[in-house]
């Protein structure tokens, strides 16, 4: 309960700063981000709450929802970096790609109200690729202006780069987790890593805020 509380407090954190810092986030695409975090916030929040007051509710088709819509996000924001134009068709198909295979899911496949792992692990797939994809363009710069103005973007991309990897790894286990009900500390693993990865994660987005607010 507690390490949830502190997640939440550093999302809070992160899209209140975000606001605060909102002007300075624009030349680096960021401008977006502090609306995107207090949604992520509100739907976490909404879980928690829902949980909280029914233990056997299930929150599958809040995930299902959210997860194509922070891949959606997180590629259109890597498609508009201005030096990742050799890679925008790529992100482009794959993006269109990966939403055809969630409505075709949930049209056709499986109900939306049961949480699918597999279209999480390709949402983390898909976010992981943008990621990696901007750090290799990134590191093709040969101009020391651009790399100092880009680089919040780099912690943005640490945070998702280290944050979908992990807790994929720990979706991909999640039957085998939750069968042997592997726990540390007396805290499920299956719930503990994605919490302490998202933590991290926030932590990074803060750094990158407070970068742009800073070189401005």
């Amino acid at each position: 309960m507690w390490l949830y509380l502190i997640y939440l407090a550093c999302l809070l954190s992160s899209s209140i700063i975000a606001f605060a810092y909102r002007k300075s986030l624009k030349s680096r695409q960021l401008s977006l981000f502090p609306f995107y975090l207090l949604l992520i916030f509100t739907q976490e929040l909404l879980a928690f709450l829902l949980v909280k007051q029914n233990p056997s509710y299930s929150t599958g088709y809040i995930y299902n929802i959210s997860n194509p819509v922070q891949a959606l996000f997180f590629a259109s924001f890597y498609y508009r970096i201005p030096f990742n134009y050799s890679v925008r068709k790529l992100i482009g198909l794959l993006t269109i790609v990966f939403i055809v295979i969630n409505l075709a899911t949930f049209f056709f496949i499986q109900s939306v109200n049961i949480f699918n792992s597999y279209l999480s692990l390709a949402s983390g797939f898909l976010i992981t690729l943008c990621g990696i994809l901007f750090l290799f363009n990134y590191f093709k710069l040969d101009n020391h202006t651009e790399e100092k103005k880009w680089l919040p973007v780099i912690w943005i991309t640490i945070g998702l780069v280290s944050f979908y990897p992990v807790v994929n790894i720990s979706f991909a286990l999640y039957k085998y987790l939750l069968a042997y009900h592997a726990t540390i500390l007396g805290m499920v693993l299956y719930r503990l890593i994605p919490q302490l990865m998202s933590i991290f994660m926030y932590v990074c987005f803060i750094r990158a805020f407070y970068l742009c607010k800073r070189k401005n």
